[in-house]
């Protein structure tokens, strides 16, 4: 069976993945008990996204479950009621008690602040009003939204209230310009650093406490002038902070994406203004989360500098003592089936420990799979929570925990996105976990795709390395897109991924190659990479598209490359390298010459990184440098591409900047090889706005179908 030749064909099917919703959050409202002690009723909120192509937006909206907890485990599971759009909602919190509703909603780019009863809208300010702060956080890297323990306070961060900037030659009234609010002169042209890619609106960013009796904020201003504020939680006592605080000095370099960067935790005391350093410097931490008797606060961490991602300790401060424990240490290596490391970078979880205030439950990449995770803090023990051997379960991931009920989103290549819920069992019985799903139905594909995860020896002989190999049940000798991961320090996971999904719909076989470098594989792996790129991960790639043609039957005659990031650093690399083998390449916001990158990119660091270089900004980089980044670059071997290459760039990406991608479509053009430019306005790194996603889906089919049969 051959791909379909029908663009027609391409859309019907991405509309169809395009209504199956992701799920962002999700969080457990107070149990009530029925009846016995033994019996209660939990209420579980999430909050989805979904694209409407109609539109060109997305949509947003929460779903209501009851839960039935009997005897130690789920008894039943029930939807309430329609979903309710949410999309003018920025962010959602719900007090301790279940009593109030926090709500920060946008309306005509004005930010209100409601404040919700079980009956009626309590309270509702504009915040910019007030005049304390610029725009509310609203991301997953600095943003926070959190009650205080007594429910009068809400702790959030938001962008610094900057002075009005006007031109020396602007007229005004003699009284206003001697006024404290005067606008400053001169300074509207200044260069206002950023955080990079994902985080361009964002400068200075501020705590900030709402008093909802008083309807005021307070800006807390104790905060290290040498460093931004973010991911911020209550003390137990409610009296003071704990926030993540990253230094910008001497310039901000791009944080998403990026484990690496120098922060710390630090306590700041709202009584005496007081601001302490609780971990030590030469760290990046993240995700603060207390238990729930106070006595431990358990946080991720990385060393600063190095790989842009890595392997991560988990780390307890024990709140009395004053002193940090590692629970799960750095991971080297890792054989079958046994414990890789942490390796997680998501903030979305509402809480992580069980109600004994000593395990703690997360998430993180388990080779090609993602795993959920029960840890016991005392004993240091990793056990797997999730489910083994259900193929529509291979991706688990945390949303909440509350009184040992546990709410997780789970998907495969063949099932997007569902809740399942479980009670966690007592410590040392992990093993009986029972999840059920929250729905009726599993959303599984109607046309099944069939997946497997193959293990590979590098031809090197080096540490092992893995891909996920998908084609769509019963199709003979399928053409086979080869899609690398972009980071390099990132890794696909046998999840629901709708691009795949929808090329094996359409008759491909996709290979998902996690090659050396790759999250999930131990930390030895993580280092064998840098130096090495544009040729260890190269070899990589090719020797998993030699092993598969040779033994899983896809066609060997029509191989095709598709990246995005370092995937499209891999995949302009595979058709320089080996111009004869692919039919047809696409490379979405690729990095061509890592030279020409280092001083137009948000993470300068990792250019020195990547080829095997000490990052020094004290002075220019030397011929030498440049030489180093250059030979390691696909640009080295553009001049060899015979390949039909399309390239995909977003207009705004401050990752990897357009110029990168233009670089090389200026020589495939000059050169006379079929090439094609497209480029999305207004998106940045990932292209994921719903008009682009949808285009570029179709573009890639198109351009695949076209030049595979040549």
């Amino acid at each position: 069976m051959q791909a379909s030749l029908s663009t027609t064909e391409a859309v019907r099917v991405y509309r169809e993945l395009a209504r199956r919703p992701s799920v962002a959050r999700a969080w457990i409202n107070s149990a009530k008990d029925v009846g016995t002690t033994e019996r209660k009723l939990v209420e579980v909120n999430s909050l989805w996204s979904q694209r409407d192509i109609e539109t060109s937006k997305t949509a947003k909206f929460i779903r209501s479950h009851r839960v039935d907890v009997a005897d130690g485990r789920v008894a039943s599971t029930e939807a309430c009621g329609a979903p309710i759009d949410t999309s003018t909602c920025l962010l959602q919190q719900t007090s301790p008690s279940g009593k109030l509703s926090a709500i920060l909603r946008l309306v005509s780019d004005k930010q209100y602040l409601e404040v919700w009863s079980h009956t009626c809208k309590l309270k509702n300010v504009e915040l910019q009003v007030l005049e304390k702060h610029g725009k509310v956080y609203d991301d997953g890297t600095f943003g926070c939204f959190q009650w205080s323990p007594c429910e009068r306070y809400l702790l959030y961060v938001a962008e610094k209230k900057m002075p009005k900037m006007e031109s020396f030659f602007k007229r005004k009234d003699k009284e206003k310009a001697e006024s404290d609010d005067a606008p400053v002169q001169g300074e509207e042209f200044v260069y206002q650093e950023d955080w990079g890619e994902g985080l361009v609106s964002k400068h200075r960013p501020v705590l900030c406490i709402f008093d909802v009796e008083e309807e005021t904020t307070q800006v807390l201003t104790s905060v290290p002038d040498e460093v931004s504020p973010g991911q911020a939680v209550w003390c137990p006592d409610g009296r003071g902070v704990v926030f993540v605080g990253w230094w910008h000095v001497p310039f901000r370099l791009g944080l998403i994406y990026c484990t690496n960067r120098r922060s710390a935790l630090f306590q700041l005391d709202l009584e005496g203004q007081a601001c302490e350093q609780l971990t030590r410097d030469g760290l990046s931490v993240r995700c603060p989360r207390f238990s729930t008797d106070g006595s431990r606060l358990v946080f991720l961490q990385n060393p600063a500098g190095g790989p842009h991602n890595s392997c991560s300790q988990v780390v307890v401060y024990l709140w009395k003592e004053k002193t940090v424990v590692v629970v799960t240490d750095t991971v080297r290596t890792a054989s079958g089936d046994s414990f890789p490391g942490m390796y997680a970078f998501d903030n979305g979880y509402q809480q992580c420990w069980a109600a004994d205030g000593r395990r703690v439950v997360l998430n993180t990449y388990w080779r090609s799979k993602m795993a959920l995770l029960v840890i016991n803090t005392d004993t240091k023990e990793v056990k797997k929570l999730s489910m083994e051997g259900d193929d529509t379960a291979t991706a688990w991931r945390l949303l909440d925990i509350r009184d040992d009920v546990i709410v997780a989103v789970c998907c495969s290549p063949n099932t997007s996105q569902h809740l399942r819920c479980a009670v966690l069992p007592p410590s040392g019985q992990e093993y009986l976990v029972k999840w059920e799903t929250l729905d009726d139905v599993v959303p599984t594909l109607t046309l099944p795709v069939d997946h497997k995860v193959i293990t590979f020896t590098p031809v090197d002989g080096g540490l092992e390395y893995e891909a996920i190999l998908m084609r769509k049940r019963g199709v003979e000798s399928p053409p086979m897109i080869v899609w690398p991961h972009g980071g390099p320090h990132s890794v696909f996971s046998s999840e629901f991924l709708p691009y795949i999904a929808g090329f094996c719909q359409l008759g491909f076989a996709v290979l998902l190659v996690n090659y050396r470098g790759s999250l999930g594989f131990g930390q030895d792996s993580v280092e064998s990479l840098p130096g090495k790129v544009g040729s260890q991960d190269v070899s990589d790639v090719q020797h998993a598209v030699k092993v598969v043609v040779d033994t899983e039957g896809v066609n060997k005659d029509k191989l095709l490359l598709c990246g995005g990031s370092h995937g499209g650093f891999l995949v302009t690399h595979l058709v320089g390298q080996f111009p004869d083998t692919y039919k047809a390449c696409v490379a979405r916001n690729p990095v061509t010459n890592i030279a020409s990158m280092f001083g137009t990119t948000d993470i300068p660091d990792w250019c020195c990184v990547e080829a095997g270089l000490e990052p020094d900004f004290h002075a220019p980089p030397s011929p030498e440098v440049y030489s180093a980044m250059l030979t390691k670059s696909p640009m080295y071997h553009a001049d060899k591409i015979k390949t039909p290459t399309m390239v995909m760039l977003g207009e705004v990406d401050r990752r990897v900047p357009p110029p990168q991608g233009k670089e090389l479509y200026r020589l495939l053009k000059t050169r006379g090889v079929p090439t094609r430019l497209l480029v999305y306005p207004d998106n940045s790194h990932p292209i994921s706005k719903v008009d682009a996603e949808a285009d570029a889906f179709v573009n890639i089919y198109k351009w695949f179908t076209e030049h595979m049969s040549n």
